[in-house]
């Protein structure tokens, strides 16, 4: 009983720091803005690269990477269990999309999904990302890269027979980045999607 205590406390506490949102923070101190009112108005660093350049916008993904890999590291280290490790993941990713301090609203959930990713399925993250730069670099679209990059981790999952519960989790996280990317999906559809200008002009 104890143990399932801790675990719940462990989750909650994982959720409401994954929910802070770091890129709104870091637009406000640096450029005294708020990045929900600049470009696509989400709070990820793809928009606060739009509204506050590439320093602030590092800082922010780092952050929000950070925001999932330190509580799945912690978990795993304290609770010694991959399974639980992975729905601390899952977890980190519904705090910062549905923030609580923001209404339950909130970024994409990108690098936090590759946070935890890193030390659930190191291999599933590389493959993952570099999923993400290659469609990034071939199409300019974040969006659809991030949303690939979702899958590769279910793809791996299947082809080497992990658990259901496991595929389920990895399932769930992709169902999450997809979601959130919703209206983007709508813009691609439109054919008015924003690309990244850095790679494409």
């Amino acid at each position: 009983m104890q143990g399932i205590i801790l675990k719940i406390v462990f989750l909650t506490c994982t959720f409401l720091i994954a929910g802070i949102p770091f890129g709104l923070i870091y637009v406000k101190i640096f450029k005294k803005t708020d990045v929900r009112k600049v470009g696509s108005g989400n709070i990820g660093a793809t928009n606060v690269l739009r509204s506050a350049g590439a320093i602030v916008a590092l800082l922010t993904a780092l952050s929000d990477f950070l925001k999932s890999l330190l509580p799945v590291l912690l978990g795993r280290y304290i609770f010694q269990n991959d399974l639980f490790s992975q729905l601390i993941w899952v977890t980190a990713i519904c705090g910062h999309c549905f923030s609580p301090y923001l209404g339950f609203k909130g970024g994409k959930g990108v690098a936090t999904f590759f946070g935890g990713l890193v030390v659930i399925s190191f291999h599933s993250a590389v493959y993952g990302f570099l999923s993400w730069l290659i469609i990034l670099i071939a199409t300019g679209f974040v969006s659809v890269g991030s949303m690939v990059a979702s899958l590769i981790p279910i793809f791996i999952a299947i082809i080497e027979k992990a658990s259901l519960l496991t595929t389920l989790i990895f399932s769930t996280s992709s169902i999450i980045i997809i979601y959130r990317h919703k209206e983007n999906i709508v813009r691609l559809i439109k054919g008015n999607e924003n690309r990244f200008k850095i790679l494409r002009k």
